[in-house]
């Protein structure tokens, strides 16, 4: 059996590696059978361009419409949501998206880790009662991840 995790954070607005590194560094983390799904894995960013610019990704994944429907698919389809909103991302340019996919999370009845250094953010109501953890860093979210989902990916002996 296998478990999906969808990574949700910032896109708009961040370059390939701040949009990427982050989710390639957690679904390596991952044992075998726990797999991490980027909303982007369909999105190739155009060289020394962020995704916020006219013409970065090819028309048919940056269309609204698509971007939604496929982040939607991304969240109802997977076993957990991985919510990561650092602070510098969040000064730039709030992550707007992010924020709905908690919701469709919550909605859903799915796990949530948020994991953030925006005080403000973990601070939040609706945050603090909603998710089911909030850390500082991704290496507890990992921990964690691995904890509820390991044994149910074990190969049996």
């Amino acid at each position: 059996m296998k478990k999906y995790i969808y990574l949700a954070g910032p896109i708009a607005g961040c370059t390939k590696e701040e949009a990427t590194e982050w989710r390639d560094d957690v679904s390596k983390s991952l044992p075998h059978g726990i797999i991490g799904i980027s909303p982007l894995r369909c999105e190739p960013l155009k060289k020394g361009m962020r995704f916020t610019e006219e013409g970065a990704t090819e028309k048919m994944w940056s269309d609204p419409r698509a971007i939604a429907t496929k982040n939607w698919l991304d969240t109802e389809s997977c076993d957990l949501v991985l919510a990561y909103l650092p602070a510098e991302f969040n000064e730039r340019r709030p992550s707007y998206g992010t924020t709905i996919e908690i919701g469709w999370a919550i909605g859903l009845r799915k796990p949530l880790i948020v994991v953030s250094d925006d005080k403000y953010l973990m601070d939040h109501p609706l945050i603090k009662h909603n998710a089911s953890w909030r850390f500082d860093n991704l290496e507890d979210a990992i921990e964690v991840i691995i904890g509820l989902f390991g044994d149910y990916v074990k190969s049996p002996v």
